[in-house]
């Protein structure tokens, strides 16, 4: 496996090329194979070895020469001789190459030479090579290169981060809603099970999991009214729009207010269209993309209302009986059973140097033991 080196290295690599190709002088193209042969080797890729090894001649004879004209046995003779080779191509990328007049299976470097020449002698050919031809092998090569590069330098710059990053999404989602709204939880655990399906029906049912949650966490947050707020109906059903409006009221007006507040409009419209697609009972409209996608959007929206809201997150908390570690008042703390006044005045000691992760952080507190711990849990939370 690589490692995070390797791949920040071939992440910049990738991108290296990518600017490379935006390049219209001679051997552009060329570099640019040669910077993801390099990320190969790293990855031990083998078939981006073999894709690139192939780009820069090292198969031409290995591979049939054209012999008079191009004709169906020669074409298939090629290709049945590139899958046994095992090398990874698109007709799109193969078949410049296929007359001698596009540079065949020549080097790209060779091919971008020849093009140079007959580019400065201001010739269309030189009797094999054509200009016209040289010009569609490099433009197939390039665009074959720009998508190889973009492709692998999407997945180290969206990959492993943000699945960390999401990960820890989850796990303060997932903290929220076992203190807010516990049987969200269960609702999130059938939408991950529907995801795992290979069912189209499963995948609906997941759609219907996660608005469970949102309407869960909505009930906890803003409980359904008869009154409006500019003009939107906070009923029962109207849950987004109620999520809407406790943004509204909790958030200080500025970007971050309209960001959270957009996020919540995109992800109500967006199950409202899959939810129209499911009901009219043709599952297999909704597909497992769009399935993924709302799960992981609905983490990413209630992700960040706790972000933006944490002290009135707290509030809400605490009329369930629940009492914040990073934002509970001194007064808050001495209430807590198993909690005293010099206990309740180390702890907002400790958060000022940073903040609990954890309840069993109160064991690193002078007087805390195992046994207060466990008294203080069922009241204690962390956000």
């Amino acid at each position: 496996m690589a490692s995070g080196g390797t791949h920040a290295k071939c992440q910049e690599l990738c991108w290296e090329a990518l600017e490379t190709l935006q390049i219209t002088k001679t051997g552009a193209v060329s570099s640019a194979v040669r910077k993801l042969q390099v990320c190969a080797h790293l990855l031990d890729d083998k078939k981006l070895k073999k894709w690139c090894s192939f780009q820069l001649g090292e198969f031409v004879y290995k591979l049939p020469t054209e012999s008079g004209e191009l004709n169906d046995n020669y074409v298939n003779e090629v290709i049945s001789k590139l899958k046994e080779l095992g090398i990874p191509f698109s007709i799109e990328e193969v078949a410049p190459r296929l007359g001698n007049s596009g540079g065949g299976f020549e080097s790209i470097e060779f091919i971008e030479e020849v093009l140079d020449q007959l580019t400065k002698g201001k010739k269309g050919n030189d009797g094999t090579y054509y200009r016209t031809n040289l010009l569609k092998t490099i433009s197939s090569c390039r665009n074959a290169v720009s998508q190889r590069a973009a492709q692998l330098y999407a997945s180290f710059a969206f990959g492993d981060i943000p699945s960390r990053q999401f990960e820890t999404i989850r796990e303060k989602v997932d903290n929220l809603l076992l203190e807010l709204c516990p049987e969200a939880v269960e609702k999130f655990m059938s939408a991950y099970n529907g995801l795992n399906s290979k069912s189209s029906e499963d995948w609906s049912l997941a759609l219907t999991s996660c608005r469970r949650v949102i309407k869960a966490v909505a009930d906890s947050l803003f409980p359904p009214t008869d009154k409006q707020k500019n003009g939107r109906k906070l009923g029962e059903e109207q849950y987004i729009n109620r999520l809407w409006a406790f943004l509204d009221e909790q958030l200080e007006a500025g970007s971050d207010k309209d960001l959270a507040k957009a996020h919540v409009d995109y992800l109500g419209s967006f199950l409202q269209r899959l939810n129209d697609k499911a009901s009219k009972g043709v599952h297999a409209a909704v597909s497992h993309e769009e399935a993924v996608r709302v799960v992981l959007y609905t983490y990413l929206t209630l992700g960040d209302i706790l972000e933006l809201t944490p002290t009135t997150l707290a509030n809400a908390l605490h009329e369930t009986g629940k009492v914040d570690l990073n934002s509970a008042s001194l007064g808050q703390l001495r209430n807590v059973q198993g909690i005293n006044d010099n206990i309740a005045k180390e702890i907002l000691k400790k958060r000022t140097k940073s903040k609990f992760t954890s309840t069993d952080q109160l064991l690193e507190i002078k007087g805390v033991g195992k046994r207060t711990l466990e008294k203080t849990q069922s009241f204690l939370t962390v956000i």
